[in-house]
């Protein structure tokens, strides 16, 4: 399991508070984004012997168009269209929000966004090209059960000392980058999967009993979310870094 979270790269920017700020060039973003429709979800995570740990709560924000859904590169299997990713962590203060602004390249993220004063950083990505697109494989069974009203076909698979099942739906059209599947990345290993789909559930467990379940709660949610962006509180990333990777 990944976090959502660019903790990893270098920030260009020693103070969030000052005036004036060093910025990337070619990092750029609006100065305020908008969304209408959202999916639901929660991840659980389970110690050895089954004991709940800890629940994140998601919700992704996207704008669903005329047809409810949206574009997706066909090439990539990517949303082609702004989304937003919004975790919400047990924590006060731990809060997520990650921005993928499509057109510019750039994913903005609001750390402790539930703070009366946020941490700001944007920061530049890469799609994936020849390698760097890795795919789980995924193996049938003939076990099918409902998840938020939408019927799904049960799948299995082993990645090294993973293994789990994905719960894949026919009946959802929106990119399984809106959904849990994003979450359940694990730092880019892998990045799309070789059923077609929309995964509503999925498990991951360990040789050494851990294990995450993370369930859509619901789909196709109408609503309204404007998120304003102060420029002299942003830093930059110096590196991009593969879009999976966020």
């Amino acid at each position: 399991m990944k976090p959502i979270s660019l903790l990893s790269v270098l920030m260009l920017t020693s103070s969030l508070t000052a005036s004036a700020q060093l910025k990337m060039p070619g990092v750029k973003w609006s100065d305020a984004y908008s969304f209408d429709a959202y999916t639901d979800m929660k991840i659980d995570f389970f110690a050895k012997g089954n004991e709940l740990m800890r629940t994140f709560n998601y919700k992704t924000w996207y704008n669903a168009g005329e047809t409810g859904i949206q574009r997706v590169n066909e090439v990539l299997n990517i949303p082609e269209g702004n989304f937003m990713v919004i975790m919400d962590a047990p924590q006060k203060g731990s809060d997520i929000q990650t921005i993928f602004d499509m057109k510019n390249t750039t994913a903005v993220q609001i750390f402790g966004s539930d703070n009366p004063e946020p941490m700001y950083n944007a920061g530049g990505f890469k799609y994936p090209s020849g390698d760097e697109i890795k795919k789980l494989e995924l193996v049938a069974t003939d076990e099918t059960r409902t998840i938020a009203g939408h019927l799904c076909k049960k799948y299995t698979y082993i990645y090294k000392k993973i293994f789990g099942e994905a719960w894949i739906t026919r009946e959802v059209k929106l990119p399984n980058d809106f959904g849990i599947f994003r979450a359940a990345k694990m730092s880019a290993l892998h990045n799309t999967l070789s059923e077609e789909g929309f995964v509503m559930e999925m498990t991951s467990e360990d040789s050494r009993g851990g294990k995450t379940v993370m369930t859509t709660l619901s789909v196709g949610n109408k609503g309204k979310i404007t998120v304003e962006l102060p420029k002299s509180k942003m830093g930059t990333a110096l590196n991009k870094v593969s879009y999976f990777t966020f």
